[in-house]
């Protein structure tokens, strides 16, 4: 395999993986501040302060969290096998 198909496929492995990064982003992200929410509402019940926006932020920052770690461990796992 030449040097620029090489490179080519490579691109598109990356590519292809920061294209699923996103989706799984636009999946977990609302799905952390949805599961946040419904826990905000169960151990925030008098609507403390900025509790319960603290608790919906957390399981946002989790979703969050989540996406990124997976799109990570995705594009080690790729640079490994290209070596």
């Amino acid at each position: 395999m030449s040097t620029s198909q090489q490179s080519s496929s490579s691109t598109d492995v990356i590519s292809n993986i920061l294209k699923q990064a996103s989706e799984r982003g636009l999946l977990y992200i609302p799905a952390g501040f949805v599961i946040g929410g419904l826990a905000s509402i169960v151990l925030a019940r008098g609507g403390a302060g900025g509790a319960r926006k603290a608790i919906t932020m957390f399981g946002t920052g989790v979703g969050t969290g989540m996406a990124w770690t997976r799109c990570s461990i995705d594009i080690e796992e790729a640079v490994k096998r290209m070596k």
